[in-house]
């Protein structure tokens, strides 16, 4: 408060200009709000992706059933067989958990699968219309 109010209308002036202040102030806290969620964003990506490394989701479906037999079966048995113990835990202990966050929204997983094959915005098995495949091409 700059002076001493003394009449009607020198307070409803100061009323008038607590408002606008006070919705300025609020306009700035939503900004650096706003700001601030997007100076974290990467990390809270990386948080989240670490939550789901170390935690699991609860239920047993059909894709969660298939990724821990692929896990425990294809790469533990196989793909890691001469790795030490621990990089056998380890590994398919991380796949399952993460996996289980991903089976529950299988749109987002093809994509994911996908994207993964693309190269350069178009899938590598893409051919050209002017391109001949099988016998012709020879």
């Amino acid at each position: 408060m700059t002076k001493q109010i003394t009449s009607y209308k020198e307070l409803l002036q100061e009323k008038a200009r607590l408002k606008a202040l006070m919705a300025e102030q609020e306009l700035q806290i939503k900004e650096d709000w706003r700001s601030l969620k997007e100076e974290l964003k990467p990390a809270t990506l990386v948080a989240s992706t670490i939550r789901n490394l170390f935690t699991r989701k609860h239920g047993m479906g059909v894709a969660q059933l298939g990724v821990d037999i692929l896990a425990d079966g294809l790469i533990k048995k196989v793909l890691l067989a001469n790795t030490g113990w621990l990089t056998r835990w380890i590994i398919p202990f991380f796949i399952k958990n993460y996996a289980s966050h991903m089976s529950d929204e299988p749109k987002s997983l093809l994509r994911k699968i996908k994207a993964f094959f693309k190269k350069n915005g178009k899938m590598q098995h893409d051919l050209h219309p002017d391109q001949e495949t099988g016998m012709d091409a020879v």
